[in-house]
């Protein structure tokens, strides 16, 4: 599936901001095509670039930033309203199967961060079933919208990196772990189903 205009913006909303790596890996393309993608979407003026913080060396800033304009809210709000997906069956899936899984993983994922020592493998091991949880909800909802199949293939990916014992990816920010992508996906679903966290 060649990767979308509402695939790259969506990232964008869901992070916040990124570069040409973030939106490769969140959409599962190429960096040189997320990056041709993006060059695209800039010239649309939906993305303006983020500043570096005052007092950052030139040096520590590995790759130019952007974020989405207002031009690209507006955007990427029509097109995801025009996104050919069935949403009554991504509401039900939704309100269904994902509050479960998610308290699963994230209670989960406490239990692990709190185990002492002596109850870390039995706390890996809960992850583990609830990454496992977390995996099929998402297969399901991309089944639905297939534009989501990214995320079922990431947590797949920090699951086998789990258990070749690199804990990063439970829920470090700094890599695409468990906690991460699916609070993307989280993310990801509340603006295509026009919702609020809590709502």
């Amino acid at each position: 599936m060649a990767t979308s205009d509402l695939a790259v913006l969506m990232a964008l909303r869901v992070h916040g901001r990124g570069d040409a790596a973030r939106v490769a890996r969140a959409v599962g393309c190429d960096p040189a095509a997320a990056d041709a993608l993006l060059a695209a979407l800039a010239a649309r003026g939906a993305t303006v670039p983020v500043a570096p913080a005052p007092g950052t060396p030139p040096r520590a800033v590995p790759a130019p930033l952007v974020t989405l304009s207002d031009d690209g809210r507006a955007l990427l709000a029509r097109i995801v309203a025009e996104e050919p997906i069935d949403r009554g069956a991504l509401v039900a899936l939704y309100d269904t199967r994902f509050p479960a899984a998610d308290r699963g993983l994230k209670e989960a994922i406490t239990a692990w961060q709190l185990a002492a020592d002596a109850a870390k493998p039995a706390a890996q091991s809960a992850v583990m079933a609830a990454a496992a949880a977390v995996g099929g909800v998402a297969a399901a909802l991309a089944a639905v919208a297939p534009r989501l199949a990214p995320y079922p293939r990431r947590i797949a990916d920090a699951a086998a990196a789990i258990a070749t014992g690199d804990l990063r990816f439970v829920a470090s920010p700094r890599v695409d772990s468990l906690h991460q992508i699916w609070f993307e996906l989280h993310e990801d679903l509340l603006v295509t189903l026009g919702r609020s966290r809590g709502a």
